[in-house]
């Protein structure tokens, strides 16, 4: 691992941020936004724009009440970073008439587009104007869905980060339940949850920061608004991926409480499994119970001065796993059940929150907030790669995990914004196999796919990181800015504690084939995340009907490894590393350009076009493989010989059986020299968005958009031996099983490349860099129609359809069998979503979500071993050829459909609501499969388990709540 020089780099980098922070104090013409807002003209009678006109902005929603601003020499005026609510806007101007508008409705991050006619007159005679809530944002570009408490009261399965995510349009229930919500292409690892504007996830040490912890474990009664933006994020965000901010609630001038339950049995669920999933020994899997109880409360300390709101959550639960089943001669089988043996998951978790909001001055606003999120469950099922036995599920907790954060406002004057928002969180991740399996190891079956004997998830994950985020907004009329720092660092602890040094053994159809052994496994590895920093500045302009939006945003990321010392294992003797900086460091500069145009000069029709480069979300998952200290930079495949029979590596005492493990391939195994280095010229992953459509207000409450959207991901990243090419590998033909399942019955004559006997694949000598023959691209359109119907009911529809290209052949100089398939395209595939409430008589409501996905994608995969290509021909150090028999994107499983429904009686006595409801899921109870095993065989060998559905939807269930507003 080269280190650069750091000196350098961090003077050049001071030197550009102290550039950019004397722009951000500079006054200047400028616009961004991070919350809501009002914007528009005044005109008089003859339409002349009228200059110095006061505009007042009051909600309950303001805890000082009003903000102000004040029309510029065009007759405009921009109020900014308003919570959401509804707001009346009052216009004044000495020698005319006062206007107020009623009821103006912001939601995230929308600026309503509210203009005034003045009429001569004197200033104490008012004039009330009704309308038609403004719905199209005719200044901005981004794109964004909003579910304000209202409607996640109402629409089932809301309650949730991930839950709600559902309700976005072009997010497919298969991206928002593993990683993040995707859409338009978006990476999964890109999608980042937000907690009041900090980045709040359960493994912020890792990539992926969506999984779980505070930002995804929402309490229902403590969520204002659920934002998430979904397309042409402003430079404030260095990712593009969906970006989900929960805004809590505050309190208020009046007390409030709200209490919220929920909970179902298992007899309310039907057993939807047709008989051919019965006759492959598929037994009913339904939620056996779950509850939870949610109370809140906010109010005044001191009225218009300080505010509290406090909400708790608890909750357990009870589900069975689809097609596993509990082995009664297992000692991790729980005792007494009987002839039931279908394993289950349990746990329990708490939230709990608390904020204090303080009014010090009239421009001066403080809010304090705590919030922990902590979480046990037992046998859950990992991800795996195909189906789980029952002693393979694994156990954990999330303990402690909380935030502390503090958020200062100050509309310094109507024209100038300062905002500071800190943050610390602690995040505490441990899990593991089930008691009694310490001497264990893990199995996977290379060819079945199968996962048995032991989980291999067992790690003990503790991050801590700090935010502090600083910006300030200088707003006229016409122009408009925002201007900012975000600064964030964290230290990592990670180890992987498994028994005899072993990570994971590997079998082909269930005989030993080789093991994954480790360094060491027992202590915690330290990494520095020393700036994820980012400095932005985004500018606007409007001009008549015209708003151009341009943003610029500088960012340096910059990652070290502590010195420190292994100890010694069982494959490794103990060694004392030093310190290495700059694992990466990187500095990137990204722009974004957006136009937004007001079509036909009456707030109605918007024309929107933009185009932004944006950064991969990385932390510090990027530097592990290159940790000497790390568990997983110190993996190494080894052969495996059972000479005793037993069907284990390892000794009853945990101990390894060192005469049944092959030695090493790879000569720096153990060493403070890696096998991986990584390239200090390696870039950081960017993609392109780009997007264009239409917005229109069709009437009152109405409005639809139709949006073309792209984006393209480059500077990827791969492994390059820098030993071995392609005249290593020796070309083979290879005639594939002949099966109905497979393209053209299968038979297909496949020219694989076997590594030459002798070639050295495993020297010691790789480098991770860049791949820059390697991208990804998506296109696609989308239409949304969202309205408002009558007495309070709602909906939304929309489509998504959109392709995607993939061309992933860097590498085939090492090997050739990456050029098989690199290069491929999935056809259109659509997403159609229907949701929202109606209400009925007698205080009567029905709410829900209809879906319409497209299925997964089929694919075969067969290992290739000596039974299939003959003796001596495969290199042992590689023991086997994996081949893909299904081009990508050619077969998909069927498209799935989903019915969620609510229905809602509300009762009122006196100042109690009560609303007392029945949720059914899969109303339909269909058994629809979601994944299957992709395992097709292997070593001479049709596996039992290609196609058997790993994943179906639930059958139809009942669950029941109330929630009680007083």
């Amino acid at each position: 691992m080269a280190s650069t020089n750091g000196k350098s780099i961090i003077s050049n980098s001071i030197a550009a941020v102290s550039c950019l922070v004397v722009l951000v104090l500079a006054p200047a013409p400028v616009w961004a936004q991070h919350q809501a807002g009002i914007a528009g003209a005044v005109v008089d009678v003859t339409g002349g724009a009228l200059p110095g006109v006061t505009v007042t902005a009051g909600s309950p929603a303001l805890i000082e009440q009003t903000r102000t601003a004040v029309t510029d020499g065009t007759g405009n005026y921009q109020i900014i970073a308003l919570p959401p609510g509804t707001y009346s806007v009052t216009f004044s101007l000495d020698g005319f008439n006062t206007m107020v508008r009623e009821d103006v409705v912001l939601t995230g991050a929308f600026t309503a587009s509210v203009d005034a006619t003045l009429p001569v007159g004197e200033l104490s005679e008012t004039v009330t104007v009704t309308g038609a809530a403004p719905l199209v944002d005719i200044v901005s570009t981004r794109q964004q869905s909003v579910l304000t408490a209202a409607r996640i009261h109402v629409l089932p399965g809301a309650a949730n980060t991930q839950g709600a995510a559902q309700y976005v349009p072009g997010v497919s229930t298969q991206t928002c339940c593993f990683g993040g919500p995707a859409l338009h292409g978006s990476d999964v690892e890109d999608g980042q949850p937000y907690l009041d504007g900090l980045k709040a996830g359960k493994n912020l040490g890792g990539r992926n920061s969506y999984n779980g912890g505070i930002g995804q474990g929402t309490n229902e009664a403590a969520v204002a608004e659920l934002i998430y933006d979904t397309s042409t994020l402003t430079a404030e965000s260095a990712h593009s991926g969906v970006r989900a901010n929960l805004i809590p609630k505050s309190g208020g001038n009046t007390f409030a409480f709200e209490v919220f339950a929920t909970g179902t049995q298992e007899r309310f669920q039907s057993n939807n499994l047709s008989p051919a999933l019965e006759d492959q020994g598929f037994r009913f899997a339904p939620q056996a119970w779950n509850w939870s109880l949610n109370p809140a409360a906010g109010g005044p300390i001191i009225k218009d001065k300080l505010w509290f709101f406090t909400a708790y959550i608890g909750g357990q639960n009870k589900a069975y796993h689809l097609d596993i089943l509990f082995d009664p001669d297992e000692p991790t089988t729980p005792e007494g059940l009987g002839d039931d043996l279908r394993a289950f998951q349990d746990g329990h978790s708490t939230q709990t929150q608390l904020r204090i909001t303080h009014q010090l001055t009239q421009r001066n606003k403080l809010t304090y907030q705590y919030v922990s999120h902590n979480q046990v469950y037992r046998r859950a099922l990992g991800t795996g790669f195909g189906r789980v036995q029952a002693e393979a599920l694994f156990s954990g907790d999330n303990n402690p995990a909380y935030l502390l954060s503090t958020r200062w406002t100050s509309p310094m004057t109507n024209r100038l914004l300062f905002e500071v928002i800190a943050g610390y969180q602690r995040m505490t991740q441990n899990a593991g196999p089930q008691p009694g399996q310490e001497t264990r190891v893990s199995f996977r079956d290379l060819v079945s796919g199968v996962q048995s004997n032991k989980s291999y998830v067992n790690l003990r994950d503790e991050g801590h990181r700090r935010d502090v985020n600083p910006s300030v907004s200088y707003v006229t009329g016409s122009h408009n800015f925002k201007a900012g720092l975000n600064y964030a660092n964290n230290i990592r602890y990670y180890s992987w504690p498994t028994s005899g040094d072993v990570f994971d053994a590997y079998t082909i159809n269930g005989a030993p084939f080789a093991l994954l052994v480790m360094a060491s496994a027992a202590f915690k590895t330290p990494m520095q995340q020393n700036c994820d920093c980012g400095i932005f500045a985004q500018d606007a302009w409007t001009m008549d009907r015209l708003t151009l939006n341009l943003g610029l945003r500088y960012d340096w990321f910059n990652n070290s490894i502590p010195a420190g010392t292994r100890p010694g294992g069982f494959f490794a003797p103990e060694r004392t590393f030093t310190a290495v900086e700059d694992t990466p460091n990187w500095t990137n500069w990204t722009g974004r350009l957006g136009a937004a145009f007001d079509l036909f000069g009456d707030g109605a029709t918007a024309v929107k076009v933009s185009a932004g480069r944006y950064l991969r979300n990385e932390a510090l998952g990027v530097t592990e493989p290159f940790n000497a200290l790390s568990p997983f930079a110190n993996l190494d495949f080894r052969l495996w010989t059972d000479l005793n029979g037993d069907g284990n590596p390892l000794n009853p005492d945990g101990t390894p059986q060192l005469d049944e493990i092959a030695a090493s391939f790879n000569p720096n195994f153990g060493t403070p020299t890696l096998a991986n280095q990584w390239d200090p010229n390696t870039p950081r992953g960017k993609n392109w968005e780009f997007s264009g459509g239409v917005e229109r207000q069709l009437g009152p409450g109405w409005a639809i958009s139709g949006m073309w959207h792209r984006r393209r991901y480059d500077t990827f990243r791969w492994v390059d031996n820098q030993v071995i090419s392609a005249s290593d590998y020796v070309p083979i033909q290879w005639t594939a099983p002949v099966d109905s399942r497979l393209p053209n019955g299968g038979g297909e004559s496949i020219t694989v490349h076997s590594p030459r006997v002798g070639a050295d694949l495993s020297t010691g000598n790789l480098l991770t860099t860049l791949a820059p023959d390697n991208w990804r691209t998506w296109n696609g359109f989308e239409v949304i129609v969202d309205g408002e119907l009558r007495r309070g009911g709602f909906m939304t529809a929309s489509w998504t359809t959109g392709k995607s290209g993939n061309h992933f052949c860097q590498g085939g100089d090492d090997s050739p069998n990456r050029l098989r398939f690199c290069d491929n395209e999935t056809p259109y595939r659509n997403i159609v979503k229907l949701s929202g409430a109606i209400p009925l008589p007698f205080d009567t409501m029905i709410s829900g979500l209809f879906q319409m996905f497209p299925g997964g994608s089929v694919g075969a995969n067969y290992t290739l071993t000596e039974a299939d290509l003959g003796p001596g021909v495969i290199n042992n150090q590689s023991g086997n050829i994996e081949v893909e028999l299904i081009e990508p994107g050619t077969q998909f499983y069927d498209a799935t459909t989903s019915l969620l429904l609510r229905f809602a009686k509300t009762i009122t006595v006196g100042d109690v609501r009560t609303r007392v409801y029945m949720n059914a899921n899969n109303i339909f109870n269909r058994a629809a499969v979601t994944r299957r095993n992709q395992f097709f065989g292997g070593a001479g060998v049709l596996g039992t388990e290609y196609q058997r559905p790993i994943e179906i939807q639930r059958g139809r269930q009942l669950s029941f709540g109330m929630q009680m507003f007083f």
